[in-house]
């Protein structure tokens, strides 16, 4: 399974996915949890952050068994 570079303790887990049409297992990372490896390990703002994530984590396609990104839900953004 593929990781992101030097971003392990954002590991939340695995999971069963398809990627080009076969199912794979991947490492899943918590979006919230590299934002703070970011700021902390590399001084990164909030919202330099976010658009190192966008670019070069969120939006990248690095073959078969690309890690997936998650995000914590906000109970008003989905009523529940």
């Amino acid at each position: 399974m593929k990781r992101w570079t030097d971003l392990d303790k954002a590991i939340i887990g695995t999971t069963l996915t398809y990627q080009e049409g076969e199912r794979v297992a991947v490492f899943v990372y918590s979006g919230k949890e590299i934002v703070s490896i970011l700021m902390e390990r590399d001084g990164m703002e909030w919202d330099e952050a976010m658009d190192f994530i966008d670019f070069n984590i969120d939006n990248t396609y690095i073959g078969k068994d690309t890690p997936l990104l998650v995000w914590p839900i906000i109970d008003e953004e989905y009523d529940l």
